[in-house]
């Protein structure tokens, strides 16, 4: 039988203190000439989101009534982020503009080649001293969906609006620094 200890004293020794999920950075890596001028002032305007996820797909193969899994194919879902609008709305022109100037055109119908829309985009998650405990790369991103913003007479809220990228696969890090 196992020794189980229900003392809060131990827990607390055992387990220290967990990562929080509101200690993180992210700024968007956007391509040339569609910024709007914002630079890092894009880190203040990060609302949320969420670390990326990935799924390995299973193979069944049926050999004499036995369902036998293999992995399969590896796939990433999109990496979503939350942003709060600016006073001019610059950080949704950048979108639009890395969209409209990079990716496809609409009033031209003009297409662009790869290397001029995706960018790889970096993630960090913090310790509470600030130091990057994780940090995943997201290789080959581009906005996949510009979300809608709600406007609202009933509520003074700021504005906000999410981003969804494509990418390719992701890498991440453990650092082994930060408190």
């Amino acid at each position: 039988m196992v020794d189980i200890n229900f003392n809060l004293d131990a827990f607390k020794a055992g387990f220290g203190d967990g990562a929080r999920s509101n200690l993180f950075y992210y700024i968007p890596n956007f391509p040339s000439s569609v910024d709007e001028g914002l630079g890092d002032k894009t880190r203040f305007l990060v609302k949320s989101t969420s670390l990326p996820d990935t799924t390995i797909e299973e193979i069944a193969v049926d050999w004499q009534g036995y369902n036998f899994k293999y992995a399969g194919k590896h796939t990433y879902s999109d990496f979503s982020v939350t942003f709060n609008v600016d006073i001019k709305a610059k950080i949704r022109l950048a979108f639009e503009n890395w969209v409209s100037r990079k990716i496809h055109n609409p009033i031209t119908n003009e297409y662009h080649e790869f290397t001029d829309y995706m960018r790889d985009q970096k993630l960090q998650w913090l310790g509470y001293d600030g130091e990057v405990i994780m940090e995943y790369t997201l290789f080959n991103a581009w906005p996949k969906t510009i979300g809608a913003i709600a406007l609202d007479y009933s509520t003074g809220a700021i504005a906000t609006f999410e981003v969804a990228f494509a990418y390719s696969h992701f890498t991440s890090q453990n650092s082994g620094t930060g408190n």
